[in-house]
């Protein structure tokens, strides 16, 4: 049976801002598909996305300039990413796991190998990378299909005399994802507005496809290579060829010390909201709709913006530029 996100997965946010120039492309084409085929080695590994940012949202706490999509459109950015005004680009990439035990060992396990595709690209890092630990608390996101596959998924719908679905088209989207940072003692008010607000658009919100609520547990040290000296000071005295011999990080060696992400949260909590939109249009007006629409706005200012530590939540936006998030259970 195919599904979609699973409640309760870990998803890992691998962070890092690289250099827009067609020979970063050119080596993420080549260097990507041997990261996915060695994390695919490792039980409970579920699937990924790798997300460019195409700009940011104008009311998530930025000004006039912010622009959804920097380039001329949104078909532009999907010829070819060089087309982003962007420089440096954000690249995000998702990996998704049964638990986070399962993506700390497999840094673990395939460290090696990690290493050494890593090292590979370090010359088109410009800022980090680093790789927060998420649970995913709640979602209501539909499977990716292909535009042959809708005839299919709406017969189906049909025949079980089901509502008629939302499609979610593999790289022919827009994800927005908002930093909620929530007061102590706050989280489970905010989970429930967050909630209420996310169905509200879903279901009146032109081209709103669906969306996932991310809880923050902390952050992986090994896939980042933020090892304990010496071997830190190793990890830079080559070029991928020579991986440090010790995996010891300063929180220990997973297996022994710690088995999830071992760099531990601070304050206030951090919560992701994921949502994908069909156009750079509909992005833009469906999150406007929070400060315009008067039953929106009083779900979202009491249920969302009244239990945050920070004011206003930082929205990115991002289009994809590999995927395969296809569930098998």
């Amino acid at each position: 049976m195919i599904q979609g996100i699973k409640k309760g997965a870990a998803l890992a946010i691998n962070k890092s801002a690289v250099v827009n120039d067609p020979s970063t492309f050119e080596k993420m084409s080549k260097i990507g598909p041997k990261v996915c085929l060695t994390t695919a080695n490792e039980p409970g590994f579920l699937g990924f996305h790798a997300f460019l940012q195409t700009g940011t949202h104008p009311l998530g706490g930025r000004y006039g300039a912010a622009q959804v999509v920097t380039a001329d459109s949104l078909e532009a950015v999907m010829a070819s990413p060089t087309n982003l005004r962007l420089n440096p680009l954000n690249l995000w990439q998702y990996t998704v796991w049964e638990d986070a035990e399962s993506h700390e060992r497999m840094h673990y396990e395939q460290f090696d190998r990690i290493f050494e595709l890593c090292a590979g690209c370090l010359d088109m890092v410009v800022d980090g990378p680093s790789e927060p630990v998420y649970t995913i608390v709640e979602a209501d996101m539909p499977r990716l299909v292909g535009l042959t596959d809708v005839p299919q998924v709406m017969g189906a719908a049909f025949a079980q005399q089901k509502p008629v679905p939302k499609v979610r088209l593999a790289m022919k989207r827009l994800v927005a994802l908002g930093e909620h940072h929530v007061r102590e003692g706050r989280e489970q008010a905010f989970l429930e507005g967050t909630i209420r607000t996310l169905e509200m658009l879903k279901e009146s919100a032109p081209g709103m496809i669906g969306w996932m609520i991310l809880e923050k547990q902390g952050e992986a040290a090994l896939s980042t290579f933020q090892l304990a000296p010496p071997a830190f000071w190793e990890s830079l005295q080559t070029l991928g060829a020579n991986p440090p011999k010790s995996r010891q990080t300063n929180y220990g060696e997973f297996g022994k010390d710690y088995t999830g992400p071992p760099i531990p949260t601070g304050g206030p909590k951090e919560y992701l909201v994921h949502m994908e939109w069909e156009s750079p249009d509909t992005l833009s007006f469906g999150l406007a709709l929070t400060g315009v629409n008067p039953e929106l706005r009083k779900v979202h200012d009491e249920g969302v913006l009244a239990h945050l530590a920070r004011l206003p939540p930082y929205y990115r936006v991002f289009a994809p530029a590999m995927e395969d998030m296809v569930f098998f259970h």
